[in-house]
């Protein structure tokens, strides 16, 4: 389907070109046109080209299906404008009996000119589209770094640690169970790591596509998981059935890192947990609720950009960067809004 938006597009503004060359082909073969009309004919057959050149091109190099439509919808438009203002003029020369001699084709050269000149405009933005998504890019690889390269450090700290633990000239301090647990939990986070960065790696790449996804049975799947990992948690789901939200896959990613998140810092081990959702016009608020001691506003601040990133300043760990980026490939907006009695995370995406 990418391929045929992307081909389609370029058809579009190559076949603009065609015409072009057509009607320029038609009037020199039929009217023998003076010197300069043999000159402004050639122009358009060269505009004309352009064009077929540049929907060639939008396949070629193998532009972003979005882009190539991008670039297609500024050609339609200087088609349209300037076409519709050559109409109007043609139409008031006609009415005062001063017709212009060969109206098609001097108007089919001034239409080509606009229609290239909208195509550069329209390659200008989307290299400037571009160039901001790859800035993204950017930030979500150097995040990912920063993030994996300290939660890494963390972890190996913990496990020399554990190893000095069970010397023999200090096995006798410890539970050897004990240690053993606590080596089994950094491996199992490592192991969390590892997954986390390989779904940060695919929402970074862009190749996610959207579809509709029930809310309802989703949370509902998420809040069971939880209370099989948290079983002294206390999980509740508050989504009208029928509820549907323009998604995908990843959005479980980020729903379950939401509630984890929530179970794991809780002060006293027994979290209560509520996700709600509404509908508020064509969108849709997700919202996960618990009553523990809050998210840092230092990291929410550098999850919703407000702060950026450094080597100090970059969250704990993927966990809210995930629920962030997956919230960026759907289109969706990511708020927190900290309290004495809690924590409120809201998801806002496209109803489906």
């Amino acid at each position: 389907m990418s391929s045929l938006r992307r081909t389609a597009a370029a058809a579009s503004v190559s076949l603009t070109g065609v015409a072009v060359v057509a009607v320029m082909a038609v009037h020199v073969a039929t009217s023998a046109p003076p010197t300069s009309g043999l000159l402004l004919a050639g122009f358009g057959t060269l505009v004309g080209l352009a064009l077929v050149a540049a929907g060639y091109g939008l396949v070629y190099l193998d532009v972003a299906p979005e882009h190539a439509l991008r670039v297609a919808g500024w050609n339609l438009l200087g088609i349209l404008v300037i076409g519709a203002a050559l109409a109007l003029l043609f139409a008031y020369q006609a009415a005062v009996a001063s017709v212009p001699a060969a109206p098609v084709f001097s108007g089919t050269v001034v239409v080509a000119v606009s229609a290239v000149a909208h195509v550069l405009i329209g390659v200008n933005d989307v290299r400037r589209i571009r160039a901001t998504e790859l800035a993204r890019e950017r930030r979500k690889l150097d995040v990912l770094s920063r993030v994996v390269r300290h939660d890494l450090r963390t972890l190996a700290q913990l496990l020399f640690s554990y190893a000095n633990r069970v010397e023999p000239a200090a096995a006798g301090d410890d539970d050897p169970e004990a240690v053993a647990a606590a080596v089994h939990g950094a491996g199992e986070e490592l192991s969390a790591i590892h997954d986390r960065s390989g779904l940060v790696q695919t929402l970074v790449d862009g190749d996610v596509t959207a579809r509709s996804v029930d809310l309802s049975a989703l949370a509902d799947e998420v809040a069971a998981d939880a209370r099989s990992d948290h079983p002294d948690a206390d999980i509740a789901v508050d989504v009208p059935d029928g509820v549907a939200v323009e998604a995908g896959d990843y959005l479980r990613d980020a729903l379950a890192e939401l509630v984890e998140n929530a179970c794991e810092h809780h002060d006293d081990g027994s979290p209560s947990v509520v996700l709600s959702a509404t509908v508020d016009g064509g969108r849709v608020v997700l919202e996960v609720v618990d009553d523990g001691p809050g998210i840092p506003d230092t990291e929410t601040a550098v999850v919703t950009g407000e702060t950026d990133v450094t080597q100090l300043e970059h969250a704990s760990g993927l966990g809210l960067w995930v629920v962030r980026w997956v919230a960026d490939v759907y289109g969706g907006d990511l708020s927190f809004d900290a309290g004495a009695d809690g924590t409120t995370v809201a998801l806002s995406l496209r109803r489906a």
